[in-house]
């Protein structure tokens, strides 16, 4: 079903103009993400084909940023996003979406910029969002990305704040792109020096693939550890961890 359905979610993209690699592309990704969000059927978490590609393919003929805005991509881990949202809000940044990579696809326009405030609500499927949307947009949020089981939303503070939420003046914008909290790395430390210590164990005959007994404990513990990481990353969207530091990108000049 998943299947027919991406193929002509392929037919519409291309009928809309949009290359046949970047088509092949968007489709792969909406297969990872389909499969990692363990969502059963496309139809129920994208929408009708042809309504999804319209939105898909938006940017392509909709407004287009003008000479003087600023454009500006970054990404960072589920840490620290809301705390960079709202402080890169505060400094005009508005997001306009995620793309495939999982970055905020931000534009700000110098002169005419107002501060943003952002929240992030965790979802199960198109119907949930549907109706968390709906559930927010009387108090001025609105969808503005999505990824895994996370939604976006933003306002402008001009909804709580009035004139003041307008900027005079702007900071530059941004060198760095990519924001890593000191647990994200410290997660990613402890996952390359586990591969490391295997490797060695391996080349130093310390680990002997060669019994059966070690290559399926190793296979059961590669489970366990991808099953805990998964189930780890999912408890801490759904309750909303954050981390007590700030990144360290964001205390750099």
């Amino acid at each position: 079903m998943n299947t027919t359905y991406f193929a002509e979610l392929s037919q519409q993209l291309t009928a809309r103009g949009m290359p046949d690699q970047e088509v092949a592309a968007t489709v792969a990704d909406l297969s990872g993400y389909l499969a990692e969000s363990g969502s059963p059927d496309a139809r129920e978490e994208f929408g009708a084909p042809d309504a999804f590609a319209d939105r898909l393919t938006r940017s392509d003929r909709g407004e287009r940023p003008g000479a003087a805005d600023e454009t500006w991509k970054w990404t960072s881990d589920i840490y620290t996003d809301r705390l960079l949202l709202n402080q890169y809000g505060a400094e005009g940044w508005e997001v306009e979406g995620i793309d495939f990579a999982g970055r905020f696809v931000c534009r700000r326009s110098p002169g005419a910029a107002m501060r943003w405030e952002y929240r992030r609500e965790s979802t199960q499927g198109l119907k949930d969002r549907e109706e968390l949307t709906a559930e927010l947009a009387p108090d001025g949020w609105e969808l503005c990305g999505r990824w895994l089981y996370m939604a976006y939303f933003k306002r402008p503070l001009a909804a709580s704040d009035g004139p003041a939420a307008t900027l005079t003046t702007t900071p530059a914008p941004p060198a760095r792109h990519v924001f890593f909290s000191a647990k994200y790395r410290g997660l990613i430390a402890v996952f390359a020096v586990s591969v490391i210590l295997l490797v060695l164990g391996i080349g130093f005959d310390v680990i002997d693939l060669d019994r059966p007994v070690v290559y399926c404990a190793i296979l059961a513990a590669a489970a366990m550890g991808g099953l805990a990481g998964w189930y780890g990353v999912k408890r801490d969207i759904t309750r909303g961890a954050q981390s007590p530091h700030r990144p360290k990108a964001i205390t750099e000049p």
